[in-house]
């Protein structure tokens, strides 16, 4: 269901769930728990999500909807749910490389990435839940405004439609858009940029991002914590110097 490699700090996680990375509670349970571990493996400090073949993810098994019924729904929902909130609270830089496909389920996964790489050509991205006849998640919902411009966030939601890969843009659905064979190379490019951010800066930033409005200062014991300790001061020179030349104003 899922493959990682690993390289100079950059953990690659390809999800391989046939048909089209289809999310079901075993799979997402099983994309939760690499995450979990790539959280807890102090090599990995950046990791690049991406998908196999056409698909990025074509999102939830529908035929198991309808087929499995209410418990299996319940079942769905907590995974998915879950899933969700780790991506979205994941600590260390996440950047989706859009490969193809990202549909329902599959377009919050890439919401919740700081960073969305789509390659170019005939994938498409969209959340048709509505379409389908199903609300959305409090969480997912949460994720999707968090990443679509406000401007379009109807259209969206409301909708339903599906997007390619220059339209997804303008949306806010992605950031950058790439040829095919330069999507993993430019994923982990800006994987590796981000890395240059001190990790605790990094992770309570995202933390800050997950705060309602108003409410971010309840995190500034943390905030002065990391202002004040050596390991920024000496960030802080490495950055002068590389910038300016000199690491004091003395």
């Amino acid at each position: 269901m899922i493959q990682r490699s690993d390289d100079g700090g950059v953990a690659l996680i390809r999800m391989s769930n046939e048909p089209a990375n289809v999310l079901t509670p075993e799979f997402s349970n099983a994309l939760d728990a690499e995450f979990d571990r790539a959280r807890a493996d102090g090599e990995v400090e950046a990791v690049v999500l991406t998908g196999t073949g056409s698909a990025f993810s074509a999102g939830v098994e529908l035929f198991r909807v309808v087929d499995e019924g209410a418990a299996y729904v319940e079942s769905l929902l907590a995974s998915l749910g879950v899933l969700f909130s780790n991506l979205r609270a994941f600590p260390k830089p996440l950047v989706a490389a859009v490969n193809g496909h990202a549909i329902a389920g599959g377009g919050v996964i890439a919401c919740a990435c700081d960073y969305r790489v789509m390659s170019a050509g005939k994938g498409r991205i969209g959340l048709p839940e509505l379409r389908v006849g199903v609300p959305f998640p409090s969480v997912a919902l949460d994720i999707v405004r968090a990443a679509v411009s406000p401007r379009y966030q109807r259209e969206v939601l409301l909708l339903g439609r599906s997007y390619g890969p220059e339209a997804a843009a303008e949306r806010g659905f992605v950031d950058e858009v790439v040829l095919p064979e330069r999507l993993i190379q430019r994923a982990r490019e800006i994987a590796r940029e981000l890395t240059s951010i001190p990790p605790a800066t990094y992770a309570l930033t995202k933390r800050q991002f997950l705060r309602v409005a108003g409410r971010t200062a309840e995190l500034d014991d943390e905030l002065r914590s990391i202002w004040t300790s050596a390991d920024t001061a000496n960030h802080i020179r490495d950055y002068l110097l590389r910038t300016l030349g000199r690491a004091s104003a003395h």
